[in-house]
């Protein structure tokens, strides 16, 4: 039996209009199911290094690079954790044979692996300096910093990426098939400085 709506008209546009505003439970938000994608095999990650992992009064700041591929590589998921410099050669990826760089100390290891691909990331620190970070990538995964500007150079007879955004300087590069990104404070380390870096790394690394 049909029923009628005595409400007046505007009436009940009104309760309309409310019921469509009252909240419903969880389950009635849900999409209808749709079918899975399967991600490549090689993921990408463009990293936006908006700031640097700093680290200061002996307390590392994961505020930058490092926390940005974490957010877009879901890492944390992925079991990242911190580990010791020799700890991190399970990642089977090129790392520094001493904790030492041109001045520059390691104070933090953070190893990443997932079921196709592995990363190392190393924030390093001297006096005087708000940090540098350098990330280890292996195949199976793109890391590419966005930068207002990229030059290319060769060290050591490697091509190498100069990226500059705002205060960062990054250089990238390729090493045995791995991705390595050095991160640095461009108003701290100078273009030819970074080039040294990139040298002593690719000199001191197994």
């Amino acid at each position: 039996m049909d029923r009628t709506n005595d409400l007046d008209p505007k009436l009940q546009q009104f309760a309309e209009r409310a019921l469509a505003e009252i909240p419903l439970p969880l389950q009635h938000w849900r999409a209808a199911p749709t079918r899975a994608r399967r991600l490549p095999r090689a993921a990408v990650v463009v990293v936006a290094v908006v700031s640097i992992a700093l680290v200061a009064s002996g307390a590392a700041v994961a505020n930058g690079f490092l926390s940005e591929v974490f957010r877009s590589g879901n890492v944390s998921a992925a079991g990242s954790r911190p580990v010791t410099l020799e700890a991190a050669r399970v990642a089977g990826v090129p790392l520094p044979r001493s904790p030492e760089l041109e001045g520059w100390t390691i104070r933090q290891v953070q190893l990443t692996i997932t079921e196709t691909w592995r990363s190392v990331d190393l924030q390093y620190v001297r006096p005087g300096s708000r940090g540098m970070g350098i990330g280890v990538w292996s195949e199976g995964i793109n890391v590419t910093p966005t930068a207002d500007a990229v030059d290319t150079i060769t060290v050591s007879g490697t091509p190498v990426q100069i990226a500059g955004s705002r205060d960062q300087r990054t250089a990238r590069f390729t090493q045995r098939g791995a991705t390595v990104v050095i991160r640095v404070f461009a108003s701290e380390v100078g273009p030819d400085e970074l080039a040294s870096l990139v040298r002593s790394w690719l000199k001191g690394s197994e």
